[in-house]
């Protein structure tokens, strides 16, 4: 049997992305066939074609697709056959822009009943990553003040919901003035332009002075030592990626004199030592809606090439998902 799926031959922008035919797969040992439902548009996704990325780079030629949710169609050698028609998500492993793809059984999450299928696809990574980056990264304590940049993307908006869940004071930071109104649903104390070269002021403004006592930042580039002057004393930055490029060396000495911290952020890591405390509690929050994944834009499977170009030009809000099967 055949199916379509999108492959990268070699680096290069989103018209590197092609719509190819290939037969379908069988799972072997340890792993599992899912027929895909929906796809995230993860920003892994846009930076391995782009070959921007070193850490969990698939290699070419690859079919992009991070993470994506679907139902198991077939099983490998030693892989319980229940699992056969169960909903399930994956993330981490690449192959979700196909009908279907190949997971590890052990790298498969359950999807709750309660979540359709466009959240289904994302809220493995946006939910869980959100939730430890409050809870375990920065460890956010009550009336902290919070400053989160690309407050009007998936983790942004999700990040300021749970830290004023925590009891935080939240401050969120977005790409231009028109992005305000969409930042605001979600309930942070101010919102900030971070185009602006006086953004850092804007924080301090609202701190009294004082500063942010967290920052998360999932853009780092060549504007990032502006994070040291919003920081507070005793303050600690957190990155978790750089959608606007790598960041410019920090010499010790720019820590020093806030005594401040800088630390990165993988998911997994966090994961690991969690006794799965977030998969409880954002499951529990997002079925009853109390916090929420902003899913913006539906593209199909035959759109992924627009899909990268739109975020490219960050012209997307929220999570974009591609419709690969739909609602099977």
């Amino acid at each position: 049997m055949r199916m379509r799926k999108v492959t990268v031959a070699e680096p290069g922008g989103p018209e590197a992305l092609q719509m190819v035919e290939s037969d379908i797969p069988e799972p072997g040992p340890g792993e599992v066939l899912i027929e895909v439902a929906y796809a995230a548009l993860n920003p892994l996704d846009n930076h391995a074609r782009a070959d921007r990325i070193k850490w969990n780079h698939p290699g070419y030629p690859f079919t992009p697709g991070f993470e994506f949710c679907g139902v198991v169609d077939a099983v490998g050698e030693g892989v319980d056959e229940s699992l056969i028609d169960q909903r399930v998500a994956t993330n981490g492993q690449w192959g979700g822009n196909a009908e279907f793809a190949i997971a590890p059984a052990h790298s498969l999450v359950s999807v709750p009943d309660e979540f359709d299928w466009p959240l289904a696809a994302c809220f493995s990574t946006c939910a869980y990553t959100s939730w430890l980056l409050v809870h375990s990264a920065a460890k956010v304590q009550p009336d902290q003040w919070v400053v989160v940049h690309s407050a009007a993307g998936a983790v942004g908006s999700l990040v300021m919901q749970i830290a004023k869940s925590a009891g935080a004071q939240v401050i969120g930071l977005v790409g231009g003035e028109h992005k305000f109104e969409f930042a605001e649903q979600f309930g942070p104390d101010a919102v900030i332009d971070y185009l602006r070269d006086d953004w850092p002021d804007g924080v301090r403004a609202l701190t009294d002075g004082r500063g942010a006592d967290v920052i998360f930042d999932g853009n780092a580039g060549d504007r990032a030592p502006m994070n040291l002057d919003a920081i507070a004393p005793l303050g600690h930055v957190v990155y978790l990626g750089a959608s606007a490029g790598q960041a410019p060396p920090v010499p010790p000495s720019m820590l020093i004199g806030k005594s401040c911290s800088m630390s990165g952020f993988v998911q997994y890591f966090h994961q690991a030592i969690s006794g799965g405390a977030e998969i409880a509690e954002t499951h529990k929050a997002l079925a009853a809606g109390t916090w929420r994944i902003p899913i913006e834009r539906e593209f199909d499977l035959a759109e992924v090439a627009e899909a990268h170009r739109a975020w490219e030009a960050r012209e997307l809000l929220g999570r974009s998902v591609i419709r690969v099967g739909g609602d099977l």
